[in-house]
């Protein structure tokens, strides 16, 4: 407690009057989740939040006794410098508050985008109705402001405790990742996320009633406390490594995996790949590959056992932990079509693990600029506009003649081109167009704007730029007054970024509630020669505790099977939409005759809640599925046609590669035919 100033140290006043405000905002958010749920008929929804919020009171109200807090972040303190030690996790929260306010931003443009999707392919009869356009409209509304940064705490923690559980449900868009949105939304709400780059961060300044209902949502400053961060990386990754040892133990019983055949299954399959028929190309061709393929995903179940440890320990295992981890989450965003999982992945990592990329180290680019011309402070205004992590560290010329010798820059020359220096480099000073590839190559926000610079300079960019600076100041003037630079401050002078947790940080309930239902969720995992085959008394122990396990979904800890036999039949069975006018056919962007998804996959209403429905639900199923899905088919007309007319319904079947083969390295793609057409009227 030595590194805590003693105006932010709670007296026992302020820490009952916290823990009751805690207490009330847990009972609070508790009723009405069960509130929501039981509205809308959603029983196991509300069992599940009822437990959920039942177990994280009986943790608040233990842990307001005042030694057992106190032991507890004592506990935790300890926990936070050892992951330091060993390199797990070092958090510094006022360097890494840009970054996660830049990640906060990305995370709430993509669930913006998602929730766009979703709007756009709802049918009449959803905006009618609302269990759907409610939630549909919350989920556009929760993006928005995430992105926004207006009410962000409690925007993420809505999305965590109703979107992704009841309003998902009603949607038909649970998926896993949903789950991942969630570990990362608590990890942002921890950081501090909202309070920069925000509007919040400029409302939370102000003495107003909304202001002190923004900023008290917050730490002091927006700042996280430095072993909150860590345990609260720490809290997040246990609960993604529980779902992977999870995904373990279904695959360890799983003969597909144990087999090898999952792997070139899984990149031919025409539903989840986005190129199976090149793979199937290539391994039809080459006996290595489906070797190689086959022993691909093997990889994945040491990782999946190994993230956490490995993370923890430090060293040439924490890198592989993040290696492997980068590989399957890149082949997941470029090859398989997972919805927005891989999207979700990299920004939790990013989150977790991004730590000097254009992040360590501000004020290392120094840049001489000429503050009497116009087009010069201009543009070093908008480099310091988006210079988000305060790498540049700005020069005038008029003020910094000294600074320009001792960098070996001619002063004349100064006036010609802006020049830049990295601060301890030891390397030559960079100047006009150069200048500007180094600085686009060291901002975050101008990197996108790097290629072009690069591939420009062969195209007479050099030239161009060489022809403005000559004539700056004819074409653009001369400044009398150099105006204001921003400089984006998130810690104030003064201000001191508390190093320890204290009694009564939320995040030490959150810590010991999570560890608990993360525990019950383990030891609920039907892992083969273990929990299923234990003897009957352990099976009625793990059943009475299972309703916890079950409540951790909550934070994202869901049981899983993925690419198992089951998703890659999906492959098997699918079906075609087309509007007839007369004797044209036009085929609706659902699927195509090949099986593989088509625009209207963008939404997920469409993709989970009906053609992966579908496609799930007819496996093994014998002659047409028309009239078992008809309600279905019916919706996905209307949701992506909308014309009144006559449609038709192709259904096809592709029977999966033989394991036999496959495990002979021979892979034969089987012959595709059509099961049944139907024709059907929309009105």
């Amino acid at each position: 407690m030595a590194n805590i100033p003693a105006s932010t140290t709670l007296d026992s006043q302020t820490w009952t009057q916290r823990s009751a405000m805690l207490l009330g905002a847990v009972v609070v958010t508790g009723l009405s989740a069960y509130f929501v749920t039981s509205f809308f008929a959603l029983g196991f929804l509300a069992d599940r939040l009822m437990i959920f919020f039942t177990s994280l009171a009986a943790v608040s109200i233990c842990l307001v006794i005042p030694a057992a807090s106190a032991s507890i972040a004592r506990q935790l303190n300890w926990l936070a410098e050892f992951l330091d030690r060993r390199g797990a996790f070092r958090s510094n929260p006022a360097e890494e508050a840009p970054k996660f306010a830049m990640i906060r931003i990305a995370f709430g443009v993509l669930l913006a985008i998602r929730s766009f999707w979703l709007m756009y392919y709802l049918t009449a009869e959803d905006w009618g109705s609302i269990a759907v356009a409610l939630p549909a409209i919350t989920s556009m509304i929760g993006g928005i402001a995430v992105a926004a940064g207006f009410f962000a705490q409690p925007a993420l923690l809505s999305l965590i405790l109703f979107q992704w559980q009841a309003g998902d449900w009603l949607l038909g868009t649970s998926t896993l990742g949903n789950d991942i949105a969630a570990f990362l939304a608590i990890l942002l709400v921890f950081a501090n996320a909202g309070a920069h780059l925000s509007i919040d961060g400029l409302l939370r300044r102000r003495q107003n009633l909304v202001g002190r209902l923004i900023a008290a949502t917050y730490y002091q400053y927006g700042i996280t406390p430095t072993a909150t961060l860590q345990m609260a990386k720490l809290a997040t990754l246990f609960g993604y490594w529980c779902v992977c040892v999870y995904s373990l133990g279904v695959h360890l019983g799983e003969p597909a995996w144990m087999q090898g055949v999952a792997g070139p299954q899984l990149l031919t399959n025409n539903f989840m790949s986005r190129y199976g028929d090149e793979f199937a190309s290539v391994l039809s061709s080459s006996e290595i590959a489906v070797f190689l393929t086959r022993i691909s995903l093997w990889g994945m179940l040491p990782w999946y056992l190994l993230l956490l440890p490995c993370v923890v320990f430090g060293g040439l295992a924490r890198l592989y932990a993040l290696f492997w981890g980068s590989l399957f989450f890149t082949l997941s965003l470029i090859v398989l079509r997972l919805g927005w999982l891989a999207e979700f992945e990299f920004l939790f990592f990013a989150a977790l693990f991004w730590q000097k990329a254009f992040l360590a180290g501000p004020k290392t680019l120094q840049v001489a600029y000429d503050d009497r011309c116009n087009l010069c402070d201009r543009t070093v205004k908008f480099v310091k506009a988006v210079d988000v992590f305060n790498r540049v560290d700005l020069k005038p010329l008029s003020k910094n003649q000294p600074w320009l010798i001792q960098h070996g820059i001619n002063p004349d020359n100064a006036q010609k081109d802006l020049y830049g220096v990295k601060a301890g480099s030891g390397s030559r000073a960079a100047k006009g167009y150069d200048f500007y590839l180094m600085l686009s190559s060291e901002v975050l926000l101008l990197l996108p704007f790097y290629p072009l610079l690069f591939v420009g300079q062969f195209l007479g960019g050099r030239s161009v730029y060489r022809f403005v600076a000559d004539r700056r100041t004819k074409l653009f003037g001369v400044c009398q007054v150099p105006t204001p630079k921003k400089e984006h401050e998130y810690l104030p002078t003064g201000g001191v970024t508390l190093k320890r947790i204290q009694s009564g940080d939320p995040v030490t309930i959150m810590s010991v509630h999570m560890l608990l239902l993360g525990a019950v969720y383990l030891t609920t995992i039907p892992t083969p020669y273990i929990f299923i085959s234990a003897p009957g008394p352990v099976q009625q122990a793990l059943a009475a505790v299972r309703p916890l396990g079950d409540a951790a979904h909550v934070y994202g800890i869901t049981p899983i099977d993925v690419f198992n036999r089951t998703d890659l039949r999906m492959a098997e069975n699918w079906f075609t939409i087309s509007k007839l006018d007369g004797d044209a056919e036009t085929l609706l962007p659902i699927l195509d005759e090949a099986g593989k998804r088509l625009d209207a996959h963008r939404s997920d209403r469409v993709y989970f809640g009906n053609t992966l429905a579908y496609r799930r639900g007819v496996i093994d199923s014998k002659g047409c599925n028309f009239e078992g899905y008809k309600a279905s088919i019916a919706y996905l007309t209307k949701s992506v046609s909308g014309i009144p007319g006559e449609y038709r319904y192709r259904q096809y079947f592709q029977p999966s590669p033989q394991d036999a083969l496959l495990m002979k390295g021979i892979y034969e793609s089987r012959p595709t035919s059509i099961i049944c057409e139907t024709d059907y009227e929309v009105h």
